[in-house]
């Protein structure tokens, strides 16, 4: 292994700028102009077909792994179909940016003026906006309600049948395919087709190339490593994957695909180390391959993740900053038979996480109280290095809470996570797990404790009168919370209409169970399980506000309502804003193992969880096995963007400051160390948050190097304790504020934002601080 090679390599996607590509919008455009009398699947797959026949395709120097999204290292592909006014609207300001920086030439920018007038009015986005009731557009204006990537880029949040696809390749699906247009003629079987063909002359290209390349190369060793390359290239997926190298190339341009035929994120692995194992063995027991040669090529694949890129609206860049692809890649846990599934697969991953160092896969790892001990310790180790990974997983949760839904057993134990923290079966799922519409619990408490109208826009949408007890500010929060959850649900509604159509992905949905079976794509059933969750912001905030209007005001009656609201709109900032907040700093807050506030916040989880039995998927009884909402604490950054908008809390917490992050305490206010925390946590309906349960904490990198078998316990307990998910970062204060000040250092600072892994310097300042005002725990 040549570790010479990966460390240039890593280092160049460290230091890489991102850039915005036009190529993939403009040969779309062409194929769309020349497809208007067709199915609009047809005219995606064509589209889809073309540009894998006429994109620009490159390979990386010293890289044994090939496949590009866009025409450079790290460019973002533009995709008109789903949105374009706001790129046109933002092509001289992507370089004006405060984080997640794009350069853009003025030939791109020539080429997206060009095609503009083509996809005007046409795109998924055109026809979310034309649907919009108002009502979700006023919860929207008074910042209850973020619709974000459901409402202007594709879906994503998918596992493919990964080995399916190895084990039989595309010309096996291709037949497939065929069998049923024989008897249906049926659009998306047309469309699978062309989109498979498609793949297949796109990887012969790439064997054409790296033959023209080898025959230039001058190294001996490098010309051998392009011709081998080139010859996987040629067979790649004609039929089924014979050795661990072509099996660990066909699963990265697996991804590839998913990534240039939509600009949903979450293109995720699944369980790399299960579905791959039986390729390395069988190479390592014939001698093909070494285990050194081995990580070599999962460190070369896990580093080629970073040369891929997406680009957002600025606006919406907020509540998804760091340049996230979320590529969730997870390790270990129990098999679908339920044996222990670690191998030695797992630990040679975290090995590639070890030599990589980069934020890309977003890698977890699935654990139970029983796991081997030497492999919590592995992971440990990678995370006592700072770099943020792995997320950890605990089996007994995620899969009780699976199983409550309905899914088979078997599949229930074969979960893996999707994206940030959300968990589905890999092969069986369709898209969005988590992510639909983002609901701002801080502001439905804001606009509620000024009965109903909302201070910052004046916008009222519904009217109480202020509670004379406790009993009464309960019901009014259900009520509220009722309230805007059916608006949330609604605009889910319309943006999944909208995106059946505009997110036709016949790649995708032919690599998952049952759309081949069903001839659909999986935005119209065509999956076995079709689970889905909005993200919900800011459990904590609230569950510590109702806290203190229950002791202070009603109980102990130490204040009057009207001089809570007016210290909350004085900021705490007077000098009887002041003293209310000491009294308010003096209570408990969720986080430090006190049940009375503990109870609350898992009160305030009851009451969104009750509302869920009465919400339907589009998809319902057409097709999937079981189709329902969940629950998900999943936010990524966007706890920091809604608190923008809120104002001061009962809390104490400060105007405009972040709302908590997933069902973590609000920053700062865990005091009693990391046992109280995940004492508190352990008390919330943690199974029934069956799309994902974001945890995040902070330890002191020397308390971790110091008592490893400590936090090795620490883990077990938790798991015990039925802790859904744990994340940590490791990095002592003093270096955030240094990477604050001189960023031209720091670029290899990877930190733990929240689902995902980030350049810390790529975040905005307010993501920084929000992340430096976690409490840093010591063992």
């Amino acid at each position: 292994m040549d570790k010479n090679r990966i460390e240039r390599l890593r280092y160049k996607m460290e230091k890489r700028k991102a850039s915005i590509c036009s190529q993939r919008a403009v040969l779309y455009t062409e194929s769309f102009k020349e497809s208007e009398e067709d199915s609009y699947i047809l005219r995606k797959a064509k589209a889809f077909k073309h540009t894998l026949e006429n994109m620009s395709i490159y390979i990386e120097n010293d890289s044994l792994i090939f496949g590009n999204q866009a025409s450079r290292n790290f460019a973002a592909p533009i995709f008109p179909e789903f949105s374009i006014q706001w790129v046109i609207d933002e092509l001289d300001e992507f370089e004006k940016r405060e984080g997640d920086i794009f350069y853009i030439d003025e030939k791109t920018k020539d080429d997206l003026r060009s095609i503009y007038p083509y996809w005007k009015g046409k795109t998924h986005e055109d026809r979310v906006n034309q649907n919009l009731s108002q009502e979700i557009r006023l919860a929207e204006k008074q910042g209850v309600i973020h619709r974000g990537g459901i409402s202007m880029s594709g879906d994503g949040h998918i596992v493919p049948d990964h080995e399916m696809a190895l084990q039989m390749g595309f010309n096996q699906l291709i037949d497939i395919a065929r069998s049923h247009l024989d008897q249906d003629e049926n659009d998306y079987y047309k469309s699978v087709i062309l989109c498979l063909e498609g793949a297949l002359n796109f990887f012969k290209r790439y064997g054409k190339l790296l033959k023209q390349e080898a025959d230039k190369e001058a190294d001996i060793k490098r010309k051998e490593e392009l011709l081998k390359m080139s010859q996987i290239a040629f067979d790649l997926l004609e039929q089924p994957c014979k050795s661990f190298y072509e099996a660990v190339e066909a699963v990265y341009m697996i991804h590839i695909l998913q990534m240039i035929e939509s600009n949903g994120h979450s293109f995720c692995f699944g369980r790399f180390d299960q579905y791959m194992y039986p390729y390395y063995i069988h190479d390592i027991e014939q001698g093909i391959l070494t285990k050194e040669d081995a990580l070599e090529l999962v460190t070369h694949m896990f580093i080629m993740l970073s040369s891929n890129n997406k680009v957002r609206p600025y606006g919406h860049t907020r509540f998804s900053q760091g340049y996230p692809l979320y590529s969730n890649l997870v390790v270990g846990g129990l098999k679908p038979d339920g044996s222990e599934g670690v191998n030695d697969l797992s630990y040679l991953c975290i090995d590639a996480m070890h030599l990589c160092s980069l934020a890309e896969p977003n890698f977890s790892a699935r654990y139970h109280s029983n796991s081997p001990r030497e492999f919590l310790k592995a992971c440990s180790k990678l995370i006592a290095t700072g770099c943020g990974m792995p997320s950890m997983f605990n089996d007994e949760v995620a899969i009780q809470g699976l199983l409550d839904l309905g899914i088979d057993k078997e599949d229930a134990y074969d979960y893996c996570p999707i994206g940030c923290v959300e968990t589905g079966v890999p092969g069986k799922y369709g898209h969005r797990a988590t992510g639909m519409t983002y609901v701002n619990w801080g502001k439905v408490l804001e606009i509620m404790l000024h009965d109903g109208c909302d201070p910052n826009s004046g916008i009222s949408m519904m009217h109480t009168t202020q509670a004379r007890n406790y009993e009464e500010l309960w019901d009014q929060w259900k009520q509220y919370l009722k309230f805007y959850s059916d608006i949330s649900v609604a605009c889910d509604k319309v943006c999944d209409e909208s995106l059946e159509i505009f997110d036709a992905d016949p790649f995708a949905s032919c690599l998952i169970q049952d759309s081949l079976s069903l001839g659909k794509t999986l935005k119209s059933g065509g999956c076995r399980y079709d689970v889905i969750s909005q993200s919900n912001i800011g459990p904590s905030v609230v569950g510590n506000s109702l806290y203190t209007i229950k002791k202070l005001v009603f109980e102990e009656e130490k204040i009057t309502m009207d001089e809570l609201l007016k210290a909350m709109e004085e900021n705490y900032e007077s000098i009887d804003g002041a003293r209310i907040l000491k009294m308010i700093h003096q209570l408990p807050k969720f986080g430090n193992d006190e049940d009375e506030v503990d109870h609350i916040v898992k009160d305030v989880f009851d009451s969104y969880l009750e509302l869920l039995p009465d919400y339907e998927t589009l998809r319902k009884n057409k097709g999937p096995k079981v189709s329902c909402y969940t629950m998900s604490t999943s936010n990524i950054t966007s706890y920091v963007p809604n608190g923008f908008v809120v104002g001061a809390t009962p809390d104490g917490r400060k105007k405009g400051t972040p709302l908590n992050e997933g069902c973590s305490p609000t920053q700062g206010t865990d005091v009693n160390g990391p046992t109280a925390v995940i004492n508190s946590v352990s008390k919330l309906p943690n199974e029934k948050v069956a799309a994902g349960q974001l945890l995040n904490m902070r330890f002191t990198p020397q308390s971790i190097q110091e008592n490893m078998e400590s936090f090795i316990d620490f883990l077990i307990v938790s798991a015990r304790k039925g802790i859904y998910h744990n994340q940590f970062n490791v990095i002592d204060t003093s270096v955030l504020r240094d990477a604050q000040i001189h960023p031209e250092q720091y670029t290899n600072l990877i930190v733990r934002v929240a689902g995902y892994c980030a350049q810390f310097v790529s975040l905005m300042p307010q993501a920084q601080e929000a992340i430096i005002a976690r409490t840093e725990n010591t063992i």
